[in-house]
């Protein structure tokens, strides 16, 4: 289960920090906070899990929350290939996950 359906104000920082409260089994509450930086990278032009500094290599980095199921979809322009630049996105769902009240990475590709 994706971090996005037991967590509320969900957002990014500093282009890289996701930070939630996240709940616990209890139903408590918790702020955490994940450097994506640690896990995500950027491959020529695209977003790349496993990876890491996504960062260094992007510009116009926003999240918004899409769909009827308010998906965490990771936008920015990435340095391609040829030193352009292109959109990409990724859902931080995918691979991000609420552990007792924590954001933490899990392998998912």
């Amino acid at each position: 289960m994706g971090f996005h359906k037991s967590s509320m104000d969900i957002e990014l920082k500093n282009g890289h920090l996701l930070t939630a409260y996240c709940r616990r089994p209890s139903g408590e509450a918790t702020y955490s906070e994940l450097n994506l930086d640690d896990f995500l990278g950027a491959k020529k032009g695209h977003f790349a899990w496993s990876a890491d500094g996504f960062s260094d290599h992007a510009s116009d980095v926003n999240l918004k929350l899409e769909g009827p199921t308010h998906e965490p979809m990771l936008h920015a322009q990435l340095e391609d290939e040829e030193g352009g630049q292109r959109m990409d996105v990724v859902n931080l769902a995918d691979c991000i996950k609420n552990e007792n009240g924590r954001l933490r990475f899990m392998d998912c590709f």
